[in-house]
């Protein structure tokens, strides 16, 4: 998937301050949907951490 598709997808997850355990899915299965994680990627999904490690985005169900 491209990784503006990827980027939207997130910016729509996370709009709330919370990701769901459906949100995450949905995210994961985006960035492996070819099989190769790209460096892009893989930094959009760290910043996703970051978020949450900084108490900016909640887990929620």
């Amino acid at each position: 998937m491209e990784i503006s598709k990827i980027r939207a997808l997130v910016e729509r997850a996370i709009s709330d301050g919370q990701l769901t355990r459906d949100e995450r899915d949905d995210i994961q299965a985006a960035i492996y949907s070819d099989h190769k994680v790209s460096p892009e990627e893989c930094e959009l999904w760290r910043q996703v951490q970051e978020k949450i490690w900084r108490g900016e985005i909640r887990i929620g169900g």
